[in-house]
């Protein structure tokens, strides 16, 4: 796999999962849902919704799999840059989301 690639595989990654945790937030349209979560389901909510540095396991598994699944057959041999891709995409997330909740305007109070 290509630097670019891979790199191209975490920026997809990350801003898929700090979207989705922005558009989840207190106060905007899919809360209700992160509300479903955090109600009923906090343990299997985590990794879905709930953690953003753990969102990266989970989104990144689908979107990294089936991304591959579709340049051809999958093989044992891209598992070490899933791996890479999916724990450097939760530092990314971490990082990036903390900076979003010190600049965020549109918090509610």
């Amino acid at each position: 796999m290509s630097m670019q690639y891979y790199f191209s595989m975490m920026l997809l990654i990350s801003l898929f999962c700090l979207g989705l945790r922005a558009i989840t937030d207190e106060g905007m349209i899919g809360y209700p849902l992160r509300k479903y979560f955090q109600d009923n389901l906090p343990y299997f909510g985590k990794p879905i919704i709930l953690c953003i540095t753990c969102m990266s396991s989970f989104w990144g598994t689908i979107i990294y799999w089936s991304n591959m699944s579709l340049q051809g057959p999958l093989g044992f041999h891209m598992f070490p840059d899933y791996i890479g891709i999916t724990i450097s995409c939760a530092f990314i997330n971490g990082l990036l989301w903390q900076y979003f909740e010190s600049i965020n305007t549109c918090k509610v109070k």
